[in-house]
């Protein structure tokens, strides 16, 4: 049983995920010198299996991150700063 919140990332991008549960999590992504953030609910099968490969870390898509650096970067997006 995995305890929530956990925090990942891309490994090749500007994106950063907090895992609320199996099947909702929120994302901020770097696009251009601006940060957008999103919260996703997984209604459906498919969508809940990224959300388990995320926490998995599965394919070295996404790697483990520490809340301080996703605090850090939810930061910069609530002031407006990339």
């Amino acid at each position: 049983m995995t305890n929530f919140p956990v925090y990942r990332k891309y490994t090749n991008k500007n994106t950063f995920f907090k895992i609320l549960s199996e099947n909702e999590f929120e994302e901020i992504s770097q696009l251009g010198n601006q940060l957008v953030s999103y919260h996703v609910i997984a209604h459906q099968y498919p969508e809940q299996l990224r959300i388990m490969d995320m926490i998995g870390c599965k394919d070295d898509i996404w790697c483990e991150i520490s809340k301080d650096e996703y605090e850090k970067t939810k930061k910069l997006f609530q002031q407006g700063r990339a």
